[in-house]
């Protein structure tokens, strides 16, 4: 992420928090999950990838499923913040109309990773 990001801070949060935005990111995470425990068990860091991708579909309470689970983490994401600059207004309504399900999508699966642990020396390079 830049130094100083594309949107303020507060724009950011308000997306974090609004309900729609939240809603996507927790399906998109769930998509993601889904595709983490059917993945390799030779890919690098799966033990953390999948101990994630669990969490993530059996949340500990039935209130994690409605939480904000990895949102704080997309709101604030290179791919959403960039994509969120474009909105018409720094309304929470016009900053989730201006990031696309794709670009959650990429954001999630780029978070993925670090939002599990996995050490980056486990990571192949960089293509």
């Amino acid at each position: 992420m830049p130094l100083v990001p594309a949107i303020p801070l507060s724009s950011m949060y308000a997306l974090a928090v609004h309900g729609p935005f939240v809603a996507r990111v927790r399906i998109a995470s769930t998509c993601v999950a889904r595709q983490v425990l059917m993945e390799d068990p030779s890919t690098p860091g799966h033990p953390l990838r999948a101990s994630l991708a669990r969490s993530v579909l059996n949340p500990a309470d039935l209130t994690a499923s409605a939480s904000a689970g990895l949102t704080p983490v997309i709101a604030t994401a290179d791919t959403i913040v960039t994509a969120a600059a474009g909105a018409v207004s720094q309304q929470p309504e016009a900053l989730n109309a201006a990031v696309t399900d794709a670009q959650i999508l990429t954001a999630v699966r780029d978070a993925w990773n670090i939002t599990a642990g996995v050490p980056r020396d486990l990571l192949p390079p960089p293509i």
